[in-house]
């Protein structure tokens, strides 16, 4: 076999290559650099790269026939052929993939076989390539198909490159006809699980940070999988050839080809860019293709995030089109046999139900593809009765979506049909994302269908924002089978359609130039006149929409206690059933950010948030607070000790009536008496501290009871000392009584372990605590000598700035800091040492570390995002800070003391946008 290079490329190498292959390869990889940033496809790199490995193998295997004499000569070209596997078969190779090759012979080939093939092998050993090799009869070939999943697939791209043609075809007659041409649907089962296998390891969402662009869902793998299947159960090779039987659509044709062609183009830049098989696309590495694929950032969209969009949009087809096809070709046998033997049910005069499937006869179908309602109703079938649409028909449906018109989903029926399905019960996001992925939702709310695939590029945000509504709607509806405060919220709720309706549209003012929330505004109006609300409907969904981060902002930054909060908050929400459905709302949004964002700590400041505003929306008594409930606590903690004196009522009341209503309401009884047996042991000078494993949260609390006049700055000593051993501080409560008793709480998770940490870990960090505080340990040495901090540091390529807020009006009494940071181990220390050498006592916090980035957003610029943390203060006399030098010079240190802590060089050019108050 000859190979006739289709370029000068590969044709000024190959001479080169005679001489100096391993130059001629290195400067091949780096011709094909060049062409890639020249605008070279994925495609023609990987076919130049083939062709020019293929001749010096071809070339390899005729020098080892010359030198080997005239017998070796016979065999090889009459008894043996060297042969690629695997995607080198395909003609796939990108820049540093491996090479998959198999020497195939017969038993007249003698001796002479593992000689020749030794040669080969060894010539691409010395030229660095990772080589999957074998050497293998017919018979052995077929032998192990049967034995072995990998190597049954890597034969089924078999490609001959030299030796005898006629033995290879000889094998491939064979092989198609015993191996391929048998058991396919067992075949096509094993594939599907093995790639549920690779998704479990390399990621079960498309939506991945850091995706692998060959292995993650998505990703080359399912095309490969397609393929696969598609030569296993009709024996056609290619995309054209089941495209022209009738086996794939042409439209599903073009997408997958697209996709795939920009796949390949992405895998060769990572290749060539790392000088290795780099299959991850990394942040860094998004930013870098985005600008060499052409994408500039906008005044509301950055480069990157366009590119990923891109990237998601074609993974995500990719996607669904490969399980799709994957389940007709299941389908096949199944119908066969079933088409007797099911009854087959026809209901509405247009839908027939088989077993658990749902479809449409065909005659019948191009009546309800061009007709919205009975679309409508087809989905709403399916939810109701919990059965599944016909690929088939999901896949007509998808192409008719093109040439189908928004007008024509204007009407009432449809508006009528689609907010039942909003209403559920049951199977409402299920039925959204499949409208989503036959293009159909699109048709009733337009603005779906420029959202989709758009990412949001930080580390918090897992999904895009498609994707992240209709799994927000998903984990609203889990909550009608959870038994907590919120679930049985969400079962009170009246109108889920509504709520559902909210949930979908809430973030889908992205990608704007403007604010999201503004954006959204518009667009819930919009949606309620399209679909006909009335006056009532319409304030609902407008407000939910518009103001879907007010909940979070005002739960996770402000103190509920205070009625300069509550009421205003109160006022915006105005009746129980909008705040109810702005709790869900609130709480499905979190949760879909990502796992575990909706921690149980969130959990519980949006129900005290919710339990406070109820009786101020219903014009109800504040059953939550006064004597009676105060009176019930005392007992609750008194039953916490053992022989309790009818005198100690009177000082557990006292010790009470000096803690704040945050604490009372959110601490158990338990810690509560904990943190009172600690009081009345504390002696002057002394330092206690309570620890505990708080297993509802899933994290340690160190709560030091002192007295005030230990040592200044006890609130930042504490955050140092835990910082430095290696804690993550999630959240603190911060209390110094009237009496200058200090009963500082933190909240943390310990990286060093899973679960429970061990109880001398616990009661290390708590005696590391006390000998700072004590002044036995210097924090600063022992800062310096803890490298955890700059070692566990990951920032990202490019830090957000640093801002720093002040709200003077929110509270009567203190002055509020908020600063917004990139989130680190060790900054909470940072901040709270700045603010002790401003001379500022903190009354209060609120640390949100890893809050999520829209609540941010609706109060600053795009981009800010990853932690807020608030702090109540007052100068140390005690009182608000009001002098506007000295509030600006508060600013600016903290900003400056977080920077330098960063590494973040600090331009004295760079104003300092600290909000505060003129």
């Amino acid at each position: 076999m000859t190979v006739t290079p289709n370029n000068g490329l590969s044709a000024e190498f190959l001479r080169g290559a005679e001489t100096d292959p391993v130059s001629a390869l290195a400067g091949h990889r780096r011709a094909l650099r060049q062409r890639l940033l020249d605008g070279a496809t994925g495609a023609e790199v990987m076919a130049a790269l083939t062709e020019f490995v293929d001749a010096l193998i071809i070339d390899r295997y005729r020098s080892a026939m010359r030198q080997a004499g005239e017998a070796a000569q016979i065999a090889g070209a009459q008894h043996c052929c060297l042969v690629a596997l695997g995607g080198y078969g395909q003609r796939e190779l990108a820049p540093y993939s491996d090479i998959d090759v198999m020497f195939l012979y017969s038993e007249e080939a003698g001796e002479a076989a593992p000689v020749l093939f030794r040669e080969v092998l060894h010539h691409l050993w010395d030229l660095g390539f990772h080589v999957g090799h074998s050497m293998r009869t017919i018979d052995d070939c077929i032998e192990l198909a049967g034995q072995d999943l990998t190597i049954r697939t890597s034969m089924m791209t078999s490609r001959f490159l030299a030796g005898s043609p006629s033995l290879f075809q000889k094998f491939y007659r064979r092989y198609f006809k015993e191996v391929v041409g048998r058991g396919a649907g067992r075949f096509i089962e094993q594939k599907m699980e093995e790639r549920r296998r690779e998704y479990v390891k390399f990621g079960q969402t498309i939506y991945l940070l850091e995706p692998n662009v060959k292995k993650s869902k998505g990703g080359l793998r399912d095309f490969h999988l397609l393929r696969w299947v598609g030569m296993a159960r009709f024996q056609s090779s290619t995309l054209q050839d089941l495209t022209d039987r009738g086996l794939l659509s042409r439209q599903d044709c073009l997408a997958l080809t697209e996709a795939r062609d920009f796949l390949w183009r992405v895998r060769a830049f990572l290749h060539v860019e790392a000088g290795m098989a780099q299959e991850i696309l990394s942040f860094d590495e998004q930013v870098r293709l985005a600008s060499l694929f052409g994408f500039r950032d906008r005044p509301h969209l950055l480069g990157v995030e366009q590119f990923m969009q891109q990237y998601y949009r074609h993974t995500v087809g990719l996607h669904e089109t490969m399980l799709r096809f994957v389940d007709r070709c299941q389908a096949v046998p199944a119908k066969s046999r079933s088409a007797r033997a099911l009854p087959v049910a026809m209901v509405d005069g247009y839908f027939v139900v088989t077993s658990r499937h749902l479809t449409v006869p065909s005659e019948l179908r191009a009546r309800v593809l061009d007709s919205p309602d009975l679309l409508l109703r087809l989905f709403d079938m399916a939810r109701s009765r919990r059965l599944k649409i016909d690929t088939g028909l999901l896949d007509e449906i998808h192409s008719h979506m093109d040439s189908a018109s928004n007008e024509a989903f204007r009407t009432p029926e449809v508006s009528r049909v689609f907010l039942k399905i909003l209403a559920g019960p049951d199977a409402v996001a299920g039925t959204l994302k499949a409208m989503h992925g036959a293009h159909l939702l699109e048709k009733l709310i337009p603005v779906f269908a420029t959202l989709r695939g758009l990412m949001q590029f930080n580390q918090y945000h897992k999904y895009t924002v498609d994707e992240h509504t209709l799994l927000a709607v998903a984990k609203a509806e889990a909550l009608a089978l959870e038994s907590g405060a919120i679930g049985e919220v969400y079962q009170e709720i009246r109108r889920k359609d509504l709520l559902h309706l909210a949930i979908l549209l809430h973030d889908l003012g992205k990608g704007r130039k403007e604010d999201h929330c503004e954006a959204g505004k518009a667009i819930a109006e919009e949606t309620a006149e399209r679909l006909g609300c009335d006056e009532q409907e319409t304030r609902t969904l407008v407000f939910l929409v518009h103001k879907h981060l007010l909940m979070a902002h005002t739960a996770f930054r402000r103190d509920p206690y205070d009625q300069k909060v509550l009421l205003p908050f109160a006022k915006e929400v105005e009746t129980p059933e909008v705040l109810r459905m702005l709790l869900v709302l609130t709480a499905a949004d979190i949760a879909a950010v990502g796992p575990g964002v909706l921690t149980k700590w969130k959990e519980s400041l949006l129900v005290q948030l919710y339990r406070r505003t109820l009786p101020a929306v219903s014009g109800e008594q504040d059953t939550t607070v006064g004597p009676e409930c105060l009176k019930e606590l005392i007992s609750e903690v008194a039953r916490e000790f053992t022989n309790t004196a009818a005198g100690e009522f009177d000082w557990i009341e006292l010790q009470l009536s000096q803690f704040p209503l945050r604490y009372l309401h959110g601490t158990s009884p338990k810690r509560i008496a904990a943190h009172l047996g600690a009081i009345r042991r504390l002696k002057a000078g002394e330092v206690l501290v309570e620890e505990t494993f708080n297993e509802e949260l899933g994290m340690s609390e160190y709560t030091v009871i002192t007295h005030d006049n230990l040592t200044p700055g006890i609130f930042s000593k504490m955050a140092g000392a835990m910082a430095a051993e290696g804690l993550d501080i999630l959240d603190a409560q911060i209390i110094t009584r009237d009496d200058g008793i200090v009963v500082n709480t933190f909240q943390a998770s310990d990286p060093d372990y899973v679960g429970v940490p061990p109880e001398d870990r616990r009661a290390s960090v708590a005696e590391r605590i006390i000998r700072v505080l004590k002044g036995e340990e210097a924090l600063d040495q022992l800062m310096r000598r803890n490298t955890r901090l700059s070692a566990v540091r990951h920032l990202p390529a490019t830090r957000q700035a640093t801002e720093v807020e002040i709200d003077n009006g929110i509270c009567d009494k203190l002055t509020v800091i908020d600063v917004f940071a990139d989130d680190t181990q060790g900054l909470l220390y940072i901040i709270t040492r700045a603010i002790f050498q401003l001379g500022l006592s903190v009354h209060a916090a609120r640390i949100s570390t890893r809050l999520d980035d829209d609540i941010q957003q609706s109060l600053r610029t795009v981009g800010r995002h990853q932690v807020v943390d608030v702090f109540y203060v007052t100068d140390r006399d005690g009182g608000k800070i009001e002098d506007h030098a000295r509030l600006e010079a508060i600013c600016s240190t903290i900003k400056h003391e977080i920077d330098v802590f960063m590494g973040q060089p600090v331009d004295a050019s760079e104003g300092v946008s600290t909000g505060v108050p003129s």
